[in-house]
């Protein structure tokens, strides 16, 4: 079992290589916090809101609206393409012990499962949390692969896992085809180092299911800004979005895109919308 698992991990290291000569246009979700604000909560009123607006489907946070969504988005054409889940791997209950439900339920429809992942006992980046963090989603993987559900290192700001080079370093100890990594733009732009954004992409680029963007500010200060400058409607602020996705482009990456929203004042009926004209516009000017 292992030497298989070793094989197929290959394959895929391998297929991460191979350039896509097709045109840039990678299915592009709304995260669940630019749904927050809108007129209405009602799972109708975020899924009509979402397809009029363009989005190919949605990200939801934990597992407590799925049920109520899932129907609406399958009226709508659209698709849940993620759960943010919690990963604890101090505690003796890791995650909700509801997951392993939802994981049958959502079999064979394309999900990833994209985990923070938390620890009390170890700072943020500490390589000893590893081996638990290993064990812990190991036995997840197992578990998702026989559902057809992926499962993607999610790097969040303050996080145990909390750099893009985490979310590599245990996708590379793991060696399972189902488990990859995330690119986060607003908490790259925090936590990392922007002038090596093209080489922190093409490292994680073989590992890479997912990535995330939004508008932002630039400048050699990024660490020291606040969410209100690293995460805007795309279209505002200073930071050259179209440079990482012409990274992209050239990297042959054309998997899931999704819209981080957290914190965006105003109207999600406006900010979206603003989102997704830029959104379209920049798919134009990297396929040029």
């Amino acid at each position: 079992m292992n030497q298989l698992k070793s094989i197929l991990f290959i394959v895929f290291l391998l297929s991460g290589y191979l350039v896509n000569s097709q045109k840039f246009n990678p299915p592009f979700f709304v995260f669940e916090d630019g749904l927050w604000n809108a007129r209405s909560d009602s799972p109708e009123y975020w899924s009509d809101l979402v397809k009029k607006v363009g989005f190919d489907g949605v990200e939801l946070i934990g597992l407590d609206r799925v049920n109520g969504l899932l129907p609406e988005l399958k009226r709508n054409n659209l698709k849940l393409f993620t759960l943010y889940i919690k990963i604890e791997i101090d505690k003796e209950e890791p995650y909700d012990p509801r997951l392993m439900e939802y994981i049958k339920k959502l079999k064979d429809t394309g999900l990833h499962l994209w985990v923070h992942v938390h620890s009390e006992r170890y700072s943020c980046s500490d390589t000893s949390g590893d081996e638990d963090c290993v064990r812990i989603i190991s036995e997840l993987a197992d578990y998702a692969s026989d559902y057809g559900v992926k499962i993607a290192f999610y790097p969040h700001t303050n996080f145990w896992l909390e750099k893009v080079s985490d979310a590599v370093r245990l996708t590379e100890k793991i060696k399972m085809p189902n488990v990859g990594a995330v690119f986060n733009l607003c908490h790259f732009l925090k936590t990392d180092e922007p002038h090596n954004l093209k080489q922190t992409l093409k490292t994680a680029m073989p590992y890479l299911f997912l990535v995330s963007v939004n508008g932002a500010d630039g400048g050699p200060d990024t660490n020291d800004m606040g969410w209100e400058q690293l995460i805007q409607p795309l279209g505002s602020g200073s930071y050259d979005v179209l440079k990482v996705l012409k990274i992209l482009k050239e990297q042959g990456y054309n998997k899931p895109v999704g819209l981080q929203c957290y914190n965006i004042k105003g109207e999600p009926e406006i900010f979206l919308e603003q989102s997704m004209n830029t959104w379209k516009k920049y798919i134009k000017e990297v396929n040029q």
